[in-house]
Order: structure tokens, then sequence, then C-alpha cells
């Protein structure tokens, strides 16, 4: 009977996890473009800026320091980004996290409100299109992220420039930023939200059980910049897991305007019909599980 009840209860378990499409790219209709790139050493005072056509693709990389296909991921992305024009930057888990030092709760946050699920390994590239997993959908990740690079962004003709001022004798630390950017390339009442990520550029940690002991690009801390265009801001720094590699990085974000559907009964039932049906566990996997409860029922019953 005790045999029975674990099983029961590990299916329905199961049952209820999320599953995600391991290698195969989807295009993410709902969030806008994440583009920029733009960095200064923070270690002293400098300034930067980038044309739009200058702009690296960004390549966003959801990881953490236990996570062994992970590695897959990140090898293949340092292999790509020898012929493209690009920039890394890995996120590291940390909600609910005790092996991985390297990631922050401003970068969890961000996570969940844009992406939602926080999946290593998850690549993200131009904030538009999410590949989940080790598991190629062609021949080789490789493959896969060449691919997805080549679907460019149209942003116009524009300009993102980075100023930090390095405090001096304790006083605060400040970020001046400006972007240059024809909104008309943007649905009608899309924003940009911008923001400096805090990276680590090479960090040192044997500790994590995935085999790796250097992580590069790790985003440390992410600083809020708002809406404005332009502005001033004084910053506090994170500090550096080791060394003295910090750089400021300014992200541009595009926001996209929320989409209002009127409700009629049709969509209400509709609605209400999705609902019941996402509800509802995979076949297969029921099945799965239900051959392996009755296997284990039979072989209980042999051994009595």
């Amino acid at each position: 009977m005790r045999v029975r009840v674990i099983l029961i209860a590990l299916i329905l378990g199961m049952s209820t996890m999320p599953s995600a499409q391991a290698g195969a790219p989807e295009t993410l209709e709902d969030v806008g473009a994440v583009f920029g790139g733009v960095h200064v050493n923070a270690n002293s005072s400098s300034n930067a800026s980038l044309d739009f056509s200058q702009m690296p693709a960004i390549v966003e990389d959801y990881t953490a320091t236990w996570c062994t296909n992970c590695i897959d991921v990140e090898h293949a992305l340092d292999d790509v980004e020898e012929t493209n024009h690009m920039q890394q930057y890995h996120f590291h888990r940390f909600i609910g996290e005790n092996e991985d030092p390297l990631g922050s709760q401003e970068g969890d946050d961000r996570w969940i409100e844009r992406y939602e699920q926080r999946l290593p390994p998850t690549a993200i590239f131009n904030g538009t299109i999410r590949q989940v997993g080790s598991v190629p959908a062609g021949d080789s990740l490789q493959d896969d992220y060449n691919q997805n690079l080549e679907n460019h962004l149209s942003l116009g003709v524009g300009t993102s420039t980075l100023g930090f001022m390095l405090g001096a004798n304790g006083s605060s630390s400040s970020v001046t930023w400006n972007l240059v950017i024809e909104m008309a390339n943007f649905p009608a009442n899309s924003t940009i939200k911008s923001s400096i990520w805090v990276v680590e550029d090479l960090v040192y940690f044997p500790d994590g059980s995935n085999g790796e002991e250097y992580y590069h690009e790790s985003v440390r801390a992410i600083i809020e910049l708002g809406e404005d265009m332009s502005g001033t801001k004084e910053i506090t720094l994170p500090a550096a897991y080791d060394g003295d590699d910090l750089e400021l990085h300014l992200i541009h974000e595009v926001i996209l305007p929320e989409i209002v559907e009127e409700i009629t009964d049709d969509n209400e039932s509709e609605k209400s019909k999705s609902d019941d049906e996402s509800g509802l566990p995979g076949i297969g996997l029921v099945a799965v599980l239900a051959i392996t409860m009755f296997a284990a029922i039979t072989v209980q019953r042999k051994q009595q």
C-alpha cells in the first residue's frame, strides 16, 4: 500500500510540472527588443558611444554553476561569437539558490517579469527569440544560434552613449546616459526602459558542481534608469566576487503597449476551455508513470 500511495503522489506531482520544448527556438511576441551594449570599465571614469550600426547582438543566457548542460550552451555561444558581432550576458540563478553565488535578486526579478520561466539553460537573442535547453533543433546548437542571430533588429538610425564618473574619496559614483532613437520604428505607444547591467568580466569559482572553474560576463546587478532618454544618476556598485574587473553596460528594452482585448461570451468560453485543458497533465507523461506504478505494484505482489 505504501508503494502505491508514493507512486500516485509522484504522478500527481510530476503532472503539474511545467514542460519546456527544449531545442525549439520560439519567437517572443509579447515583449519588445533588447539592444545596446555600450560599456565602460568601473574602475575609472570614462565614456563611450555606439551608433546603432555598431551595436552587437544582445545574447542573454540563464545559467547556474550546478547546471551541467548549461556548459554545452555556453561553449556553443563562445563558438558562435567568433564569427558574429554579439555580446553575451550570463544571468545566474539567484532565488532559492544555495550553490551559485553569482546571481542577483534584481536579475531574477527581471527574468521572471520579462521571460517568466527561470529554466537554465535558456538563451535569449535580442530579447525576441528564446531557445530553452541544450538539445539542438538543427544539426547543432551552433547552427541554431547562428540562425537566431540572423534575425536582425530594425532600429533605424541612432546612438547610445554612456558616461561614468567614479566617485573619489568616498563620494558617490554616477552615470550619464543618452539615447537618440526614432520611435516611429516601433509599435505605437511603445516606450524604452534603460538600465545599467553591472557585469563581472571573469570569475574564478571552482566550487560549482558542473565542472567549470571560470565564468565570464556574469550580470552581478541591474541598476534601473527609467524611461527617460537621457539623464544622470548616482549609483552604488556591488563588490566584485573577485578581482577588479566590473563593467557597466547600458542596455535598452522596448516596452510594448498592453493589448486590451474586448471579452465576449465566445472569448470567455474559449478561455475557460483553454484553462481547463492547460490544467490537465500531459497524457504521455501520465501514461508512462501509470505503467511504472503498475509494474512496481506487480513486483510488490510477487515479492509478498
